[in-house]
């Protein structure tokens, strides 16, 4: 069966749909329904009446739901003609009215500018206080996200229309309110608008929001429980900041996440809390770390938030280095090494005297190696003296410190005044010997030795004066050390001279005619 509906009953159905729909998407809303109409029952309730639905003047009213603040999609669904997007509010249209001078919009409603109707009522979804990051994050037009004194951020509702807050809050400039600014509060300067519309587009000034009266941010209620803002703690000149949070139950803000300021050290963090990180002077950073180091002083690196040795005194050296910050410098430098010819290189080898074998005087070499890289050269020359029928020339060259054994240290020998590259029998040497003062044949038979010679006989004695390089260095793979080493040089006396090492492993042996 077909039921035809007639025109008026269509109208009629539709509208108490709409009216249900528009109930519950006010309620949403978080709408007051304490509503009393802006120009009288008779506009508001014969529009009501005319979309063919509950009238909101009935039973107290509110943003009557089938009037100013209900939802719709068109002007045409709206008493007032006006279907306004206010933001991201659900349901985000809503029917609004121009506001206009003088009157107030009804309960729960507040001014706001809208760029495309100007000044319009519209109801307040609570949006004030909110916190937020940018104005796109409060819920109606015309909110703004503000950063108070403080900086902490929330949405503040326009009252650039008519100067109306809710208790408690005061209606400024942004700027007026914001770090730097002092509020001024009040209505704005001139009063409303004339004619309570304006030109839609750019909102005209002057442009304010509501702000806490308090000229801090927003206090702490039911209604803003899990916010947070900005708090302190102080001590002496300085103070530190932290965060607290909104217990909604009691309406305190608690649990301060500030610590309490004190003496700036050097760990990367501000703990003076006056906005610099390990700003002092190197000792009073670091005087945590105990007494100074030795020879050195302490330095704050900013860069890792740590102590470290500074820059060593002259002639001492941070050496070895897995040695704790507190040994500072303790390693004494060799004075060689500290003037600008360092001994570090053949060309600058020192030179250190002479040994000859008209006697058993020894010449004593000490040094130190302060690096890993370190290495010292020495210069010296040895004596063959006419020491008659025999010759007792003897070149010896040992370690005879660190005692009682050297694991350390090493040297390369060059016989000569020449700097060359050393081979592998002249060098990692722990003892070193060149002598003629025995008898022997070398493996051709040829005899070598002068223990015995003379003018007739088949020795004939020297001399053999020469001049020596030795450079002095760490063994490869030891553990370095400060310990100072020494070499003793002599050329008298000493071990038989070995004839069997003559030719292969050692310098040949000639004798002089």
């Amino acid at each position: 069966m077909r039921v035809k509906l007639t025109r008026r009953l269509a109208l009629l159905f539709v509208s108490t749909v709409l009216s249900a729909w528009a109930v519950s998407c006010a309620e949403d809303a978080g709408v007051d329904t304490g509503y009393t109409p802006i120009d009288g029952g008779e506009e508001a309730a014969g529009g009501a009446a005319g979309a063919g639905g509950a009238s909101g003047t009935g039973g107290g009213g509110g943003w009557p739901t089938s009037g100013l603040g209900s939802p719709c999609k068109l002007d045409a669904d709206c008493t007032s003609k006006q279907c306004t997007d206010i933001g991201q509010s659900k349901p985000n249209k809503v029917c609004t009215e121009s506001c206009k001078a003088g009157k107030p919009c009804a309960n729960g409603g507040y001014c706001a500018w809208q760029p495309e109707k100007g000044y319009v009522c519209v109801p307040d979804t609570g949006s004030q206080c909110s916190q937020c990051a940018a104005s796109a994050d409060c819920k109606n037009v015309g909110d703004e996200c503000v950063t108070s004194p403080l900086f902490d951020r929330f949405c503040g509702r326009d009252c650039s229309f008519d100067g109306i807050c809710p208790s408690g809050f005061s209606c400024v400039s942004p700027s007026a309110y914001g770090p730097g600014g002092t509020p001024d509060g009040g209505a704005p300067e001139g009063g409303a608008p004339e004619g309570g519309v304006g030109e839609a587009g750019a909102q005209p000034d002057p442009h304010r929001v509501c702000v806490p009266d308090s000229g801090d941010s927003c206090p702490c209620s039911d209604k803003y429980a899990g916010q947070t803002r900005t708090c302190f703690q102080a001590s002496g000149a300085f103070t530190c900041e932290g965060k607290e949070t909104c217990n909604g139950s009691t309406g305190a803000w608690e649990g301060c996440s500030a610590s309490s300021p004190k003496a700036e050290t050097c760990d990367g963090a501000d703990n003076d809390c006056d906005g610099v990180k390990d700003n002092g002077t190197d000792d009073a950073l670091c005087a945590g770390e105990g007494p100074k180091p030795a020879h050195s002083s302490w330095v704050c690196d900013k860069s890792a938030g740590q102590c470290s040795v500074g820059t060593c005194d002259v002639g001492w050296a941070r050496y070895p280095t897995n040695l704790p910050p507190s040994a500072g410098c303790a390693c004494q430098v060799e004075p060689a090494d500290q003037s600008p010819a360092s001994n570090d290189t053949c060309a600058s080898a020192t030179p250190s005297g002479t040994v000859s074998d008209a006697n058993t005087n020894a010449l004593t070499l000490t040094g130190r190696l302060s690096s890993d890289t370190d290495e010292d050269w020495y210069r010296f020359e040895t004596v063959d003296a006419d020491n008659g029928a025999q010759n007792d020339y003897h070149i010896r060259i040992r370690f005879t410190a660190p005692a009682p054994s050297n694991d350390e240290f090493v040297f390369d020998v060059i016989r000569g005044s020449t700097c060359a590259s050393t081979d592998a029998k002249h060098s990692e040497l722990t003892e070193y010997d060149w002598c003629v003062d025995g008898a022997g044949t070398d493996s051709g038979g040829a005899a070598i030795g002068e223990g015995s010679c003379g003018p007739s006989t088949s020795r004939h004695c020297g001399p053999h004066d020469q001049s020596y390089l030795v450079r002095v260095h760490r063994k490869a793979g030891a553990v370095g050390s400060c310990s100072s080493y020494t070499l003793t040089v002599t050329a008298k006396g000493g071990d038989a001279c070995d004839f069997s090492q003559a030719t292969g492993t050692c310098d040949a042996q000639v004798n002089q005619q």
